[in-house]
């Protein structure tokens, strides 16, 4: 090969090596929440996290790519309640208050988990998740993991509830986020929400323990949603969580159900009592005659 061949394969080389330097890869949408730390699949879920202010969330991708966020902790603060309906959640310590023993069905990222380890140091906290990669994303990147007051079970919730025997003051469910389709999560989802599975839920809870559920308002399943609560749990309360789709519904066998000027009182009490990110007196003030 003679040199001038020789410097138009060098050439030629570098210009190759140039084209696939610059061919892109595959373009992440910006979004409002923040700057893109990681996205993989699992068998269940599309899942990101983005973090934007020190806040990181846990988003779930529809395959329009639209982001649904699950989770939200202040890395620095995670005692710090950061998205309006896990606060509403929270609306069940107006009914059951102490809770030495919870479980949270549905993990994301475990805002909640954090919230409560925080906030409740002596509170034993449980989580249960389907999603393997949902709890390997919640620990690598959220740090919540286990430890000595906090569980967590990768399981399917409806094989825990039949399999396990503990009881709980509050079990807070939470596990309802639109799932991928063809996941095989939606049916799993659906089930969570019987007659049937809520009898198993309430035979889970202490006396005068109490259910709380987080559902989406404007989805069309959610009458039967609300009747299959109604029709488990003798009281059942329903909370507004201002400037979102959710509705917040408390479960319990207080009878007679306190009314709003006694929801004001024990919000007063425990605003009093309490030195967590919330305001009571606010969440009892969304309470829906």
């Amino acid at each position: 090969m003679t040199g001038q061949h020789l410097r138009l394969s060098a050439a030629m080389g570098v210009l190759l090596l140039g084209v696939a330097y610059f061919v892109p890869r595959a373009v992440v949408p910006a979004s409002r929440f923040g700057e893109l730390l990681h996205e993989t699949r699992s068998d269940f879920s599309r899942i990101r996290v983005r973090e934007k202010e020190g806040v990181r969330s846990l988003l779930f991708v529809d395959e329009d790519g639209t982001e649904q966020r699950q989770s939200a902790v202040a890395m620095a603060e995670p005692g710090k309640n950061q998205l309006g309906y896990t606060g509403s959640l929270f609306t069940s310590l107006l009914y059951r208050h102490p809770q030495d023993r919870v479980l949270i069905v549905g993990l994301g990222g475990g805002g909640m988990v954090r919230f409560l380890n925080e906030s409740f140091p002596g509170m034993m906290v449980e989580a249960v998740e389907i999603d393997p990669v949902v709890v390997e994303v919640a620990a690598t990147y959220f740090g919540t993991a286990p430890g000595p007051r906090t569980r967590l079970h990768t399981r399917d919730a409806f094989a825990f509830f039949r399999e396990e025997t503990g009881l709980y003051d509050a079990i807070y469910m939470d596990a309802f986020l639109r799932p991928a389709p063809d996941s095989g999560l939606e049916e799993k989802t659906t089930r969570l929400k019987t007659v049937g599975f809520l009898g198993t839920v309430r035979s889970r809870l202490v006396p005068g323990g109490v259910v709380a559920v987080n559902l989406i308002e404007a989805r069309p399943e959610t009458a039967d949603d609300l009747a299959a609560i109604r029709t488990v749990f003798p009281t059942t309360a329903l909370f507004n969580v201002p400037g979102s789709g959710n509705l917040v519904v408390i479960g319990s066998s207080e009878v007679p159900a306190p009314d709003a000027p006694e929801l004001a009182r024990r919000a007063a009490k425990l605003d009093a009592e309490l030195a967590v990110e919330l305001s009571f007196g606010e969440l009892a003030g969304n309470w829906r005659p």
